[in-house]
């Protein structure tokens, strides 16, 4: 039997170096399923009078808010076990509908996980790391432009752009900004990843062909809805893994490190990629501007 210790290290996990954003990610022995206190799910459609599921003749609290150190993220499992594979992350302060409890393997003591759903994923969380809450989940405000209120940017490279934006980087959005030109964060997140090893006097720190594409600086957050949003090209980040950062709140600055020919803004929107700058983009319509097309000045609305 394993310590609750190394049970409760499968469940909340690191972000891992700041620099390389490398995730410490979990055990890599899987946990033996004769060794755990496995217990059987309760049935969720056994409901008090207030339609709430039960477990022992206790109800089942509406919504779950995750308690996890800053930069530490707990992980949602497929079955009220450390033995599978993850289904997504959560990060501190997310507020997720708890639909269900089960008694499974046991960790600081206790037994019992929340079967959950919410938009990083439907599985459980461990109670041990989320407590009981009948606070609203927060309205999903969509993500914004990544530059300060009233600022006047030009699209100069649009989704499907023939440029670059193929491929893995199909959805992604080009701005042309001058060298320093503060990035918001599109909406509240954590920050999961940094770069920002590219510096005055390297090769790459003014661009360069597709060669330095691996040395541009950026920045990586994570959302409630289970996306991540990434910020490339930066001269400098202003923020640290593990902050957690505001809608409009300001991350870092404009540049044209790595594959570049110029100062401007490479912005994505991806899946659940916390770590890793090479991620499939997925489509993004921004909350104040819809969908704009190369050649477009838009002004922000990211009005925190």
């Amino acid at each position: 039997m394993r310590s609750s210790l190394t049970l409760a290290a499968l469940l909340v996990i690191g972000c891992g170096d700041p620099e390389m954003g490398t995730e410490r990610r979990d055990a890599s022995a899987p946990i033996d399923a004769a060794s755990v206190d496995a217990g059987t799910d309760v049935d969720a459609s056994v409901e008090t009078d207030g339609g709430v599921p039960e477990l022992d003749g206790g109800p089942v609290c509406p919504r779950a808010r995750v308690m996890v150190a800053a930069g530490e993220y707990l992980n949602i499992r497929p079955d009220p076990t450390t033995s599978m594979d993850p289904v997504g992350r959560l990060f501190d302060g997310t507020v997720v509908e708890v639909v269900g409890m089960a008694r499974g393997e046991t960790v600081s003591g206790s037994d019992l996980w929340y079967e959950i759903t919410a938009p990083a994923g439907d599985g459980f969380i461990h109670s041990a790391f989320a407590a009981c809450t009948e606070d609203p989940i927060p309205e999903d405000v969509g993500y914004y432009l990544p530059f300060a209120c009233g600022a006047s940017v030009r699209v100069t490279q649009a989704p499907g752009g023939a440029l670059s934006h193929t491929g893995r980087t199909m959805y992604a959005y080009d701005f042309g900004v001058g060298l320093d030109t503060p990035i918001h964060a599109m909406r509240a997140g954590t920050v999961t990843a940094i770069r920002t090893t590219t510096r005055p006097g390297d090769d790459c720190y003014d661009g360069g062909g597709s060669a330095c594409g691996p040395y541009a600086n950026w920045v990586i957050l994570q959302h409630a809805d289970g996306n991540t949003s990434a910020y490339k090209h930066l001269n400098s980040a202003t923020v640290a893994v593990g902050d957690s950062v505001a809608q409009g709140q300001v991350i870092g600055r404009s540049g044209s490190t790595g594959y570049s020919t110029g100062p401007h803004l490479h912005q994505e929107l991806r899946g659940n990629c916390p770590t890793e700058i090479y991620c499939q983009t997925i489509q993004l319509t921004f909350a104040d501007v819809g969908r704009p097309t190369a050649g477009d000045t838009v002004t922000s609305a990211n009005c925190p």
